[in-house]
This record gives C-alpha cells, sequence and structure tokens, in this order.
C-alpha cells in the first residue's frame, strides 16, 4: 500500500512556474515542497487550537 496519496488542483501557470522556481532553490520538488508548506500550516492550526 501506498504510503502518500495524490491531490489533484488547479494553479494559476505563471504560479506554478514561481512556486516551481522556490522548490528548487530550496532543494526540493515542487511537490515534495508542497507538501512541506501543507504540513507546516496543519502543525500550526494544530498549535492554535489546542489553546
Amino acid at each position: 500500500m501506498s504510503k502518500t496519496k495524490v491531490l489533484n488542483l488547479r494553479i494559476d501557470p505563471d504560479l506554478k512556474k514561481r512556486a516551481k522556481a522556490i522548490a528548487q532553490d530550496d532543494g526540493r520538488t515542487l511537490s515534495n515542497w508542497v507538501t512541506h508548506l501543507i504540513e507546516r500550516e496543519v502543525k500550526k492550526a494544530e498549535k492554535e487550537n489546542e489553546k
């Protein structure tokens, strides 16, 4: 069984290009960079909800 799931989303082509450049500068794939951002925001939201 796969450890990951596919998430399809639509994104403006220019935004994708800019995000991909940032991901590459960070040494990540676009997919890994987006996953990293989502994980960071989920942890932040969970922490705020504990208050």
